[in-house]
């Protein structure tokens, strides 16, 4: 009962009540920044990724690969695939914020690419 009359106050005030026909509006950070695309190819080694930096909102990582594995290591360390994020085939990270603003390492088998865009 205190629901329908909060939506009958709301409605009444001109408010459209949020449904499948009518959402909410959904942005991300990454609405308003230019990504920059680089590619790194996997070895069977740590491989950096991107730099620590401060000014940094955005980072994705994509597996290029069909049938490799690859693991990153968020805090710029050594990346190992026992222990490091997996990134499935097909598939990609985003990581924002403070997470984004990190030195990043990442290891995959030799002829794995990994495609990161970062902003």
């Amino acid at each position: 009962m205190a629901q329908d009359i909060a939506f009958q106050s709301s409605t009444s005030r001109g408010n459209v009540p949020v449904s499948r026909d009518n959402p909410l509006p959904v942005s991300g950070p990454s609405d308003d920044v230019a990504l920059t695309k680089t590619v790194v190819a996997m070895d069977g080694t740590s491989k950096p990724l991107v730099p620590a930096d401060p000014n940094r909102r955005i980072v994705r990582v994509s597996s290029t690969a069909t049938n490799a594995s690859a693991a990153i290591d968020e805090t710029g360390g050594t990346a190992a695939l026992d222990s490091g994020t997996p990134i499935e085939p097909s598939v990609t990270i985003t990581f924002t914020g403070k997470e984004a603003q990190s030195a990043m390492t990442a290891i995959g088998t030799a002829g794995n690419k990994l495609t990161v865009r970062v902003g």
